[in-house]
Parts: structure tokens; C-alpha cells; sequence
């Protein structure tokens, strides 16, 4: 199913960080309010719940998520299939999951952020981005991303990294000095990362949606503790829906094991030149990277070789997998096309309205995607061997070729 799109600019709104229904600048509003969010999934858990249910509850009609696929922004495997993850997602709630491509899911935070809201944006039909952070204040939130993109912030980081401090620490730090202590306090959670790096997008491409956001509490529900309890084979009940608690409960997930002799079995047919070429790879990061895939006889030993207080460890897992998926050189910003992964109510009457808005092809058929020009066919291929990868260290492995195969999951 190929929505043949009109490829034009989404339509302009008001932006506004508070309000939730959107009116349009020619004064036709108000219209059907439909959130956008961001998300891994990996796995769903009772805290997605808690964010789908708090969106109704704060205005949203439908919802839209632009989902990773496979690989996730950690630099690792997801714990379960995406085509799996996105069924759940619908299931839970949402109209439409949109992939996004392996390149962006295994990108730094900015770059993440960049290409997840862009894409969204590019929908046309979505008005306010939804996300969840563990300050909760929309507010200081946008101080500190325009503080980041200051001038004046970005010589003083700069500065700390040429004096040895790693980029995440440099940039709390500078924030710190500008906004005060509480402001560099929050830039060390994870989710106001990420959320400051959406309001940055949002910003950066003077976006039309409105944006708010979830406190996120500290409730023993989240996706790194359901991972934990299924590494430590533990009762996942009451924390997943029933569908990921049966691919659990079957072995259905992602191996360690398997990853980890795929990946060094790849990385030691990576030339060095291809090295230089991974995204992200500067700073000296590419000879500890290159030498120690070919001496490490573990991920572990990998890891622990390059690892130092100039790089994260989040970058260096990046950096792997980008190497074993063939991921290198540059590409667009934002993706040149939205993949559907699934429809869920609603979902077939929203695309009808995507398919005036949109400014980029929207399709289930990653083929058709990929023809639609150079960076779409780069970024579909990379999406496939990616796939392909992933179904080879499952526990339950799969054959080649599940992104041509595979049917799209509709609810109605």
C-alpha cells in the first residue's frame, strides 16, 4: 500500500510549547489533535501505559510514534523483534508506529532526537510532541535547550573538551555555569536528555507542533528493569502486555551470546578505512577502535579496550553496531521516507490525511521506499541487512529477507 503523496511543506502552525489543540494559521481550527511520540519499546511495559494514557487524558484524538527498529539508541540489540514491538504499540493504543531507520536509532541523542522529530514534523498531521522526561517542567526544559545551542555555551564546550572532559560532561557543565547547579543536575537524566534534544529539533526546524511533557516517576516499571528480569529469566508478568510475555516466555528474544560472536566475527573484516567512515568515529576513537577489533576476543574485551573517559560507553556500542550493519559515511538529517510498521485504530482514516501533508513518501513496502531516490535506497538497504542481522542472533533465529516478507500488522 504506496500513499502516492503530495510532496509538499507540512502545513505551518502557531508554534506554542503549551497548548495542546493546534490552531492553523489560516484560522481553520480547531482540528482532530493528534500526538506524536518518540519511543523504543524495548520492550512495552506498564510505564507506556501510564504515557498513552496521560496523552488521551491531555487532548489527543490519535497517536503517532516513530519507533526504533532493531537496534536501539544504547548501541544494542533490541530484546525483541521491531515488527513484534510496533503490534504491541497498536495494540496499546496507537493509530500508526513509523520506523525509524537503523542509521537514526543508532545515532547519538542530538542526532536522534533530529531525525525522530523530523520525521514526525515531516507527517504534517501531527501537532503536539509528547514525551516523558523526570523533570516535568516544559519550562526549564526550553531554557536549557536554548542555552545549549548558544554561542556562548558552545565555545565553553569547546574549551572543557579540549581540556580532556568527555562532550556529555563539557555540555553539563557549561550549563551549568549559564542556567545554574539545577539546571546541570537535570541535563544528567536520561529522559530530560533526550528531551532537551527534542525541543532543540523542534526549534532548529521551526516546527509547527506544540510539545508537552510527562513526569516520569521512579516506580520500579521501566524498560531497563523488564531487560533485567528477562536477562535473569525472571517473572515478567504485570510489568508486559500478554503478546511479549508469550515471545518471553518462548525465548523469542534477542541472545547475548549470539550478538556477541556476530559482531566480532564482523568487526574483524572491517577495513580501516571503513572505520574512519562510521558515524560519529573522530577524536582518536577510530585507532583504539580498529586496533582493538583486532585483538579483542570478546564484546567485553572490545569494550573495555577502547573505553575512556573520552568516550561514552553508549558511543562505543553505537559504534559497533554501526560497523556490523554496514553503516557508514553520511546521510540525510532526516529520513527520506516514512516506513509504516503498523496501523492501529484510527490509523487508515489519519493516513488519508498524511497523504496531503506529508513531505516525504509514507509506505509499508520498504521496496517502493527505496526507489524513491539515492538516500532512500542507501537508507532501506541499510534497514534490511540490519533486519537481516537481527534475525540471525535472535534465540529462535529467522530467515533473510522478514522487511520484504513480513505482513503489516493491522487493527482495526
Amino acid at each position: 500500500m504506496l500513499l502516492f503523496c503530495r510532496f509538499t511543506k507540512p502545513i505551518i502552525r502557531n508554534y506554542n510549547y503549551n497548548d495542546t489543540k493546534v490552531f492553523c494559521k489560516d484560522g481553520k481550527g480547531p482540528q482532530m489533535s493528534v500526538f506524536g511520540v518518540v519511543c523504543e519499546c524495548n520492550p512495552y511495559h506498564t510505564g507506556h501505559g501510564k504515557l498513552i494514557k496521560e496523552a488521551f487524558e491531555r487532548g489527543a484524538d490519535r497517536l503517532v510514534a516513530v519507533m526504533s527498529g532493531d537496534f536501539v539508541q544504547r548501541g544494542e540489540p533490541a530484546v525483541i523483534s521491531k515488527f513484534d514491538r510496533a503490534a504491541d504499540l497498536v495494540d496499546q493504543g496507537f493509530s500508526l508506529v513509523f520506523e525509524l531507520p537503523v542509521r537514526y536509532s543508532l545515532s547519538s541523542s542530538e542526532r536522534f532526537a533530529a531525525a525522530s522529530v523530523g520525521l514526525l514534523d515531516a507527517l504534517g498531521a501531527v501537532d503536539t510532541l509528547f514525551f516523558g522526561s523526570e523533570c516535568g517542567n516544559i519550562d526549564l526544559l526550553k531554557d536549557i535547550a536554548v542555552t545549549v545551542d548558544d554561542k556562548e555555551t558552545r565555545a565553553r564546550v569547546s574549551e572543557l573538551c579540549a581540556g580532556g572532559y568527555s562532550y556529555p560532561r563539557a555540555l553539563s557543565y557549561a550549563v551549568g555555569e549559564i542556567c545554574g547547579r539545577a539546571a546541570a543536575e537535570e541535563m544528567s537524566k536520561a529522559n530530560n536528555i533526550l528531551a532537551i534534544d527534542y525541543l532543540r529539533a523542534l526549534i532548529s526546524c521551526s516546527s509547527g507542533m506544540a510539545v508537552q511533557t510527562m513526569k516520569r516517576e521512579e516506580d520500579g516499571y521501566s524498560a531497563h528493569s523488564v531487560r533485567e528480569k528477562i536477562r535473569n529469566h525472571e517473572d515478567t508478568e504485570g510489568y508486559v502486555t500478554s503478546g511479549c510475555a508469550e515471545l518471553i516466555r518462548r525465548g523469542d528474544t534477542f541472545s547475548a551470546e549470539r550478538w556477541d560472536a556476530v559482531a566480532m566475527a564482523m568487526l574483524r573484516q572491517v577495513s580501516e578505512n571503513d572505520v574512519r567512515r562510521i558515524p560519529d568515529m573522530s577524536g582518536g576513537l577510530e585507532s583504539r577502535f580498529y586496533k582493538a577489533a583486532r585483538e579483542a576476543a570478546s564484546l567485553e574485551e572490545f569494550y573495555a579496550a577502547v573505553n575512556s573517559k573520552n568516550f561514552t560507553l553508549s558511543r562505543i556500542r553505537r559504534a559497533v553496531a554501526c560497523a556490523v550493519c554496514g553503516i557508514f559515511g553520511i546521510a540525510p538529517a532526516i529520513p527520506p521516507y516514512a516506513r509504516i510498521l503498523a496501523i492501529g485504530t484510527g490509523g487508515k482514516e489519519l493516513l488519508g490525511d498524511i497523504a496531503e501533508k506529508t513531505a516525504v513518501p509514507v509506505s509499508e513496502n520498504i521496496a517502493k521506499l527505496s526507489s524513491a531516490s539515492e538516500d532512500a535506497a542507501l537508507i532501506a538497504a541499510e534497514e534490511m541487512r540490519a533486519t537481516d542481522i537481527y534475525n540471525i542472533i535472535r534465540k529462535i533465529p529467522q530467515p533473510a529477507g522478514e522487511d520484504l516478507s513480513r505482513r503489516l500488522t493491522v487493527r482495526n
